[in-house]
């Protein structure tokens, strides 16, 4: 009655963001000409836009509010426009007038000169879908936003409407909506409670079960609804932290960093700032080359490489797509760079007449240079072998800057390219590896030479069954990189638990066959957006890959976060 599980099409996994990053997005539709308009059954009651916008602003305060507000900003196009741009929002407050007619969801939104647009709401679920960052929740300060439960109507005649059951299905986690007409009075209640509670303790089905506590005493009390696909209710995480270790990781993490036993294993996302995530980069392909594939997959690059591959029929070329989006995507950046952008600092004639790794190397240079470079913090710890399925060599120059002597080295798995060419390296020549002269692993590739970039489904089990074949073969993988993935504490940095690049190192890793008796230490960095379950779940499924003897930390926050916590723990510089 009261709260519903909704199937929808779009299974993305739902966004944790930390508490104190949230904002929200205040839109109070109020049209000029409203008495004009009348829904069946009712009329449109004037909006008090004050009196919404003075609540609004007090409960959602900390969640630093951006408003819409009549006057032609509450347009769907001026809506769209803010919760695709760069400023995320977390939640989006609707308010405005609605009706369902013939089963049709109508919202009454904005012209650009103050006047009723009457919205087929379809057309708003359709933006939702296309949306690369939807709000995780919703609250549709509405009437009929769920439907229409019975005939009963508002004692106030101040209905409002909107369109829950297809936002939820659209993908947003959690939608409040309302299951038939509800006076202005109670929705506004209703909502103050709940962002209240919320804003206390981010879990929506406690905070809607209070804000219907305060409006027990009203006609219209059972109403809001709520839409979620969130098992635990909680979708935004507490401040980060390791687990729930009794514990003190940083104190053991320190001890091994101060002895040289640490080996990091680095994944593509202490790369985003420059390149955008691997889901980014598989939204932005999907749509361009408008592939028909499902919402949720839409953002799993080796899905949309492969279905690259089959329709281009030639897997060498799908590499040298993603070379060519690459430079597409660094020419755009340079483009809207405005003021300290990094990106101010590429020169045209490097995009234009060079390999786009080197217009990366510059950004990377210019970060590092204003301190904001995790490759740089990264490039102190003092290890001897550095593992990365990243495809730059972003970590190559953070090390040489830090006066180390980098040697690279790459796993070569694929049998159509010549791995005894320079830059890559003998591993069966090369200098021995220290804390000063340290090897960079490179498993997955490097995008020097596109072909090398491990990419679709395909190349992922190319890559498993090459390594299972070579991976005791000196020549092909090293003493010295295996001692450091089975002999030393792992620190994995920038993946999320969904990532291919992620599973497969983890199943290259215990396809040594090692003996976990020892009780080795194993520090994962995970992404907060790639919780898809719960993190007691997440524990115990990275524990099933190393065994439950093993001390698995996961500390749940983005790259930048965790470094700068290692660098307050550890003393790093």
């Amino acid at each position: 009655m009261f709260s519903r599980y909704l199937l929808g099409a779009d299974w993305r996994p739902v966004e944790d963001v930390p508490q104190r990053d949230l904002r929200a997005l205040v839109v109070i539709a109020a049209p000029s000409d409203l008495n004009e308009y009348d829904a069946p059954g009712r009329l449109l009651a004037p909006i008090d836009v004050d009196a919404e916008l003075q609540w609004a602003r007090e409960k959602l305060e900390p969640f630093h509010p951006v408003v819409l507000v009549s006057d032609g900003e509450a347009t769907l196009a001026k809506i769209t426009q803010r919760l695709d741009g760069r400023d995320r929002f977390d939640i989006l407050l609707l308010t405005c007038h609605g009706a369902i007619t013939d089963d049709v969801p109508l919202l009454f939104l904005e012209k650009a000169d103050g006047t009723t647009d009457v919205v087929d709401a379809r057309r708003v679920e359709e933006t939702f879908r296309d949306l690369a960052h939807r709000p995780s929740l919703v609250f549709l300060n509405s009437c009929q936003s769920a439907g229409v439960a019975d005939s009963r109507h508002s004692a106030d005649g101040g209905a409002l409407s909107a369109i829950g059951p297809r936002l939820a299905a659209a993908g947003v986690p959690a939608v409040v909506a309302m299951q038939a007409n509800v006076t202005m009075q109670t929705a506004s209640n209703f909502a103050r409670a709940l962002f209240e509670s919320f804003a206390a303790d981010p879990v929506i089905d406690r905070a809607v079960a209070v804000a219907r506590d305060q409006v027990r005493d009203r006609g219209d009390w059972w109403v809001p609804v709520l839409y979620s696909r969130i098992r635990s209710g909680r979708f935004f995480v507490p401040p980060p932290s390791f687990g729930d270790d009794s514990e003190d990781p940083w104190e053991y993490l320190d001890l091994m960093l101060r002895n040289g036993k640490v080996t990091p294993v680095l994944g593509p996302g202490l790369a985003d700032g420059i390149l955008g995530s691997r889901s980014e980069v598989a939204q932005r392909w999907a749509r361009r080359w408008q592939m028909p594939l499902s919402t949720h997959t839409r953002d799993d690059l080796a899905q949309v490489t492969q279905y690259m591959k089959v329709r281009l029929g030639n897997r060498d070329q799908v590499p040298i797509e993603v070379q060519d989006y690459i430079r597409t995507y660094l020419q755009e950046r340079k483009d809207e760079a405005r003021g300290d952008d990094p990106f101010m600092s590429v020169s045209q004639d490097i995009l234009d007449n060079e390999p786009p790794q080197r217009a990366i190397l510059e950004v990377g240079k210019t970060l590092r240079h204003r301190g904001n470079d995790p490759y740089s913090l990264v490039a102190a710890i003092p290890a001897e072998v550095y593992i990365t399925t990243a495809w730059t060599d972003l970590l190559q120059d953070a090390l040489k800057d830090r006066g180390k002597d980098p040697t690279t080295l790459c796993f070569p798995w694929y049998s159509k390219f010549d791995w005894t060419d320079e830059p890559w390296g003998k591993s069966t020549s090369a200098e021995p590896p220290s804390t000063t002269h340290p090897w960079v692993y490179h498993l997955f590739g490097r995008l020097e030479e596109p072909k090398t970039l491990v990419l679709t489904h395909d190349d992922y089990f190319d890559w498993l069954s090459n390594w299972i074949v070579k991976k005791d073969l000196t020549a092909f993988v090293p003493p010295r990189v295996k001692r450091a993935l089975t002999d030393k504490s792992l620190l994995f940095l920038g993946y999320r638990l969904d990532d291919w690049d992620f599973r497969v190192v983890f199943q290259g890793i215990k396809a040594f066959g090692m003996d976990y008796r020892d009780g080795k230490h194993i520090g994962v960095q995970l992404r907060p957006e790639s919780e898809a379950i719960d993190r007691h779940a997440a524990q115990r499924y990275l524990e099933s890959y190393f065994g439950r003897d093993n001390h698995v930390n996961i500390f749940w926050a983005n790259t930048t976060t965790f470094l700068n916590e290692l660098r307050q723990q550890t003393g790093l510089q």
